[in-house]
Order: C-alpha cells, then sequence, then structure tokens
C-alpha cells in the first residue's frame, strides 16, 4: 500500500508529461478539475458549510496524514487563515529521493488551491514558495477586509526560507520573478537576458576571454568570476559550491554592470544561500533546461559541469557556443543529447 508521500514522484512525472504532452492549458485543466473540483473537493465542501473554519479543520489534519512540519493559523475576526510550512512532505520527497521530472513541481499546488477557493468566493491574497520545501500562504474571504497581519510562526524568520528562489503571488497573480524585469517566469527572464547575442562564449577555470568576442554573451563559472579580473560577463553560472559565494559577491557588488546570475538548483546538490552574502535569489536555468528537452533529470545520475550546463543552456537558447580550445565539444554534445528522455 502507498503511503501518502510514496504517491509524489508519480505525481510530480504526470505533471511533466502533460505539460510536454499536451501543454500548459491542459496542465492548468488538470490541477483544476481532477485535483481542485475531484479529489480535493473535501475541501470545499467544508468551505461551504463552516468557511475559513472549516478550511482550518481540513488543513490541519492534512498535516496530520501526511506529517507536514507546518502551521496553521486561524484569525477569523481578521479574514485569515495562514499556512506556514517548514519543511514540505510532498516536495522533500521529491528532493530526498533525487527526483526532478517537471520543470516547476510547486507550481501544482496554486494550480488546485487557486481554482478550488474562486468556488467558494475565498482566494491566496498572498503566497511564496522556494522550492526547497518551504513556503507561506494567506487564504482569505474576497469579500470581505483584509487587514495585514503578523504571525509568530512566520517561515520568512526561518534561516532555511533564504535559500532557493521564490515564486511569489498577489491574489492569486504571479509576480514577476526577478527584479526590473516584468515577467512571470524564469524561461522568459533567460530568453530576455541572452535575446541580443547570437554566441554564447562559456568560460570556466582559467579560462581567458577570446579578443573576438565583443558581441557575444559571456557566461562564466562561479569560479572563473570569483577572480575579478573580467569585466565583460553577461551570466555567472554559479556551481553547487557553497565556499565560492563569498567572493563572488565580492566581485558582484564592486561592479556597477551586473551578470545576471543562474543556477541549476538540482535536487540533492548543496543548497546555496545566496541572501546571506547580500546577493539576489540566482534564476533557476532547471526549468529552461527541461522544456526545451536539453535536460532529463535521472535519479542518482552524475551531475554536469559547468560546461556540459553551459552546452546545454546554449542549445535550449538557441544559440552557438564556444568553448575554450582545451574542452572537447563533441563530448559535450554528446552528453548534453544522452541526458534526454523522449516523452
Amino acid at each position: 500500500m502507498l503511503g501518502c508521500q510514496d504517491f509524489c514522484g508519480y505525481y510530480e512525472w504526470t505533471f511533466h508529461y502533460l505539460r510536454r504532452r499536451f501543454g500548459e492549458a491542459a496542465l492548468a485543466e488538470y490541477w483544476s478539475d481532477a485535483i481542485a473540483a475531484d479529489s480535493q473537493r473535501h475541501y470545499l465542501d467544508a468551505a461551504r458549510t463552516e468557511g475559513l473554519r472549516g478550511l482550518y479543520k481540513t488543513w490541519a489534519q492534512t498535516g496530520v496524514d501526511e506529517v507536514c512540519d507546518w502551521t496553521v493559523t486561524l484569525d477569523e475576526p481578521s479574514n485569515l487563515l495562514r499556512l506556514d510550512m517548514r519543511e514540505c512532505p510532498s516536495k522533500g520527497y521529491l528532493l530526498s529521493n533525487d527526483l526532478n521530472a517537471d520543470e516547476d513541481y510547486c507550481d501544482h499546488c496554486m494550480g488546485w488551491i487557486g481554482p478550488a477557493l474562486h468556488q467558494i468566493g475565498a482566494e491566496v491574497a498572498a503566497h511564496e514558495h522556494n522550492h526547497c520545501g518551504q513556503c507561506w500562504w494567506e487564504i482569505r474571504n474576497v469579500a470581505a477586509e483584509q487587514p495585514p497581519i503578523e504571525v509568530a510562526s512566520d517561515i520568512r524568520r526561518d534561516p532555511r526560507w533564504s535559500i532557493g528562489y521564490l515564486d511569489r503571488y498577489s491574489h492569486q497573480e504571479k509576480l514577476p520573478i526577478v527584479a526590473d524585469s516584468d515577467r512571470i517566469d524564469s524561461v522568459d527572464v533567460l530568453r530576455d537576458w541572452f535575446a541580443s547575442s547570437t554566441r554564447i562564449v562559456a568560460l570556466g577555470a582559467n579560462a581567458q576571454l577570446p579578443a573576438s568576442s565583443r558581441a557575444d554573451a559571456v557566461i562564466v563559472s562561479g569560479g572563473r568570476y570569483a577572480l575579478g579580473d573580467l569585466e565583460q560577463v553577461s551570466s555567472v553560472l554559479v556551481e553547487h559550491i557553497p565556499e565560492l559565494l563569498p567572493a563572488i559577491a565580492r566581485v558582484y557588488r564592486a561592479r556597477k554592470v551586473r551578470p545576471l546570475l543562474v543556477h541549476p538548483y538540482l535536487p540533492q546538490q548543496p543548497r546555496l544561500d545566496f541572501v546571506e552574502h547580500q546577493l539576489p535569489r540566482a534564476t533557476p536555468i532547471l526549468p529552461l533546461l527541461i522544456r526545451s528537452g536539453a535536460y532529463c533529470h535521472h535519479a542518482g545520475q552524475a551531475t554536469p559541469g559547468f560546461y556540459a550546463l553551459a552546452a546545454m543552456l546554449a542549445a535550449a537558447l538557441q544559440k552557438s557556443l564556444v568553448l575554450p580550445d582545451d574542452v572537447d565539444a563533441t563530448t559535450l554534445v554528446h552528453n548534453s543529447q544522452a541526458s534526454q528522455t523522449p516523452v
């Protein structure tokens, strides 16, 4: 018999299959119809009977059933049902088992909760998740006042909140994922950033910038950027090496023109705390790699190195890739293709 977390790997693969085979609209319909209106209709029944209190009782029981490390707060006079997740058992199952088939597993929660609440005159007034098992939700009735409320259990006070990257929502609408952009999708952020260049020059370790690369987008490893001798850097592909962050931060803060920090966020690799070092949370590249078919994650596989990831990123962006003379481009292309699994 499956436990309540054991299905999560199949759940996530189903999302990936629907997204790849039928598109975003079909996946949204699945979340709205198969989950919100069918498998989770007991939430709707409870809300129609007792409003926010009914939802509170149902979610509190869900937390017991699924062994959630969270706090559920109800403040009816303030029109607030608040959820603060310290360790999501569902996302946690994927992380601990090195699973990452879909480009954004956490999106399914908003995908079904939003449509469900809409049916009962409520909404997700505010929500954030960091893709590392932590999130928070403010659920309120639309027709009533929504005063700002502080709660003692606010996950944003937890040190774990500063890892990962954030997806944010206000009144069930997704907000831009990075500063100085109106894009809500990391894939669009990456495409916009590299749009003006036809080639990507990748520099790792001690590689030097080719003289003929002025019109190219230059992407460097975190270790290469930390040396501090390059001015023409479009993007830094930060490795899963926490020890590099202090040096990266020193160079980044010293520059007037700053590169876009990007990172794979692979599930079982060390988690980086960009916030601790006064750096912006790096933009994820994994959603683009998965969506384009440039990469398919398999549990236990070897972690792609900087040049392999740069090759996949260039392929996903449909850009030519320029490598140092001592890097075997044929091997990188082979490895990128071998990582793909047809759906």
